[in-house]
């Protein structure tokens, strides 16, 4: 069977039409086909709803309030040891945070081949701790 390409138009209606005349080996393959591309949207549409979630990951309201309060403290060189110690953990957590989040924008930038700057206006990226 030769092949032609055409650059067409066409309806929904003309769709419907010309699959409603494939033969049954035909309809059965494109059906399998839509299937394929269905999963392959849906996994996709998922993994990107994850990865944005990822991208507004941040420390909880009372974890910044506390991070700050012992920033102050630690710039006043006035923190106990225990103070010390959970600033470094907050500290650590919010690092790690930040590169979740980095990580997942990067990653969405990949998955819609677009620019990193283009993702960030698109999904409402804040930079810094802004979670």
């Amino acid at each position: 069977m030769s092949t032609i390409q055409m650059t067409v138009q066409l309806t929904v209606e003309s769709l419907l039409a010309a699959i409603e005349q494939l033969p049954p080996n035909e309809l059965r393959e494109l059906k399998k086909r839509l299937a394929i591309e269905q999963r392959r949207n849906g996994h996709l549409e998922a993994e990107e709803t994850s990865l944005i979630e990822a991208t507004r990951e941040s420390l909880s309201t009372t974890e910044k309030r506390r991070l700050n309060r012992l920033l102050v403290k630690s710039e006043q060189q006035t923190l106990t040891t225990s103070e010390q110690e959970e600033y470094l953990n907050l500290a650590r957590k919010a690092e790690q945070i930040s590169v979740r989040r980095v990580e997942a924008l990067a990653q969405l930038s990949r998955l819609r081949r677009q620019p990193v700057r283009q993702i960030m206006d698109e999904i409402g990226w804040k930079g810094g701790g802004d979670g």
